[in-house]
């Protein structure tokens, strides 16, 4: 699908949607001031049922996929992401785990965008690489 979209345009929309006053305080920006605030961590929220139902489903057809598709030792020998795995991955969704379902993403949760990582990662570390660009480089919420 190729557009008419210009850098400009692209940085202009990018700009616009990043968030301009945080609202709650940040574990890792008070860490790195030194105030080790663990109630910000602590106790992590539990997720709906829905959105662990999604997210242990997405992992299930993940690891499916790896297993069956992905060979690391190739990836490694040809220094490479054979294009069959990238297009499987996208067929998947994987690239667009924590894009919200109303623009064509799966909307999983932070917690099951983690543990897809972990996993595609377990294969073969490109592939997490891979998948976490998709996930942040461009879009509103990295």
């Amino acid at each position: 699908m190729a557009t008419d979209v210009t850098e400009r345009e692209a940085r202009e929309v990018a700009e616009a949607a990043r968030e301009r006053e945080w609202k709650l305080p940040s574990f890792g920006k008070q860490l790195f001031l030194g105030n080790l605030q663990l109630d910000l961590i602590h106790p992590q929220p539990r997720l709906d049922a829905a959105a662990v139902e999604k997210g242990e489903r997405f992992l299930a057809e993940l690891r499916r996929f790896l297993l069956d598709e992905v060979d690391p030792l190739a990836i490694e020998r040809d220094a490479k992401i054979p294009e069959e795995v990238v297009d499987g991955l996208k067929q998947l969704g994987a690239l667009g785990m924590k894009v919200p379902e109303e623009h064509g993403g799966l909307g999983l949760s932070q917690v099951y965008y983690n543990r897809a990582l972990a996993l595609a990662g377990s294969y073969h570390s490109s592939l997490s690489t891979l998948l976490s660009a998709h996930q942040s480089i461009g879009v509103a919420e990295p």
